[in-house]
């Protein structure tokens, strides 16, 4: 089993003069190619270490690509994002035809904006989509993601930190590298659904292991624990993305099961709507 593996991430805030570039992609935490990435990130915590923690654990040939996080800025220039994916792009279809590419696992953001493309981090998966065919594609992404109808459509299954502050990167990491290993196997076919909710909560209202957040992670944990329930992610927006699709979500994937994906969704997300007055202060 060969699975790639990569992503571009950026948490974009489009109230922020000056655009971002392939440099600021360099200086920040770093872009990587290929053996750099296996050796920068084996053993961190964050999910592309939970990938290759994934490939150590379930014997799977990871394919690392291009790996590109800047840190919190401008909107990213068109031409540095079109330079970065096609690069990504390039390097998938090489390996494919080196040797079939059984799925692709992508470490993105969820808040990324570029100059002419309000979802960019939609706009990557359904790239690579286009590339793998009904091959899986698994995302993971931050807690403060603006969530889209579009990437929740091209990907088989978006997978979202449980914690804030962060601290459960590499652990959705590997949650994802289970997940895609059951899928190349036939094992079970992911499918997702969203709920997305006209809500920005407040900061001090995310915080992990204290209420309310809490008592929503605990809910959340609940409804993985259901037959054929294959994930859960509450997405507390990035309210510094002026887009169209800015605003909380949840997303569940299933198991072959598109109508409980959207139920699901539809009622994790009511009772959160339900609670919203506690998650403003």
């Amino acid at each position: 089993m060969r699975i790639a593996a990569g992503g571009i991430s950026h948490e974009t805030s489009t109230l922020t003069q000056g655009r971002t570039t392939v440099r600021d992609f360099e200086e920040g935490m770093g872009l990587f190619r290929g053996e750099g990435i296996l050796k920068r990130f084996r053993g961190s915590n964050i999910c592309m270490g939970g990938f290759i923690d994934g490939a150590e654990r379930h014997g799977y040939e990871l394919v690392p690509l291009v790996w590109g996080f800047a840190y919190p800025s401008g909107v990213i220039a068109r031409e540095a994002y079109e330079s970065l994916k096609g690069e990504f792009l390039e390097g998938l279809k090489e390996a494919d035809a080196e040797e079939r590419i059984d799925g692709v696992l992508l470490d993105q953001h969820g808040s990324m904006v570029v100059e002419g493309i309000d979802d960019a981090d939609g706009d990557f998966i359904e790239s690579v989509r286009a590339v793998m065919g009904d091959r899986p594609v698994i995302v993971t992404t931050d807690l403060h993601s603006n969530h889209s109808l579009r990437r929740v459509r091209v990907a088989d299954a978006i997978i979202g930190f449980d914690t804030y502050p962060h601290v459960d990167m590499a652990e959705r990491g590997r949650e994802a590298a289970d997940m895609i290993v059951r899928a190349v196997r036939g094992e079970i076919k992911p499918v997702a659904a969203i709920r997305q909710l006209p809500l920005f909560w407040g900061t001090r209202t995310q915080v992990t292991g204290v209420p309310p957040f809490v008592e929503v992670i605990e809910r959340l944990h609940a409804v993985e624990e259901r037959p054929g329930i294959l994930s859960a992610t509450v997405a507390t927006s990035f309210p510094w993305a002026d887009v169209p699709e800015v605003g909380s979500s949840v997303i569940v994937v299933a198991d072959g099961d598109q109508d409980l994906a959207q139920r699901t969704a539809d009622e994790f997300g009511d009772w959160i709507w339900s609670i919203r007055e506690k998650l403003f202060v």
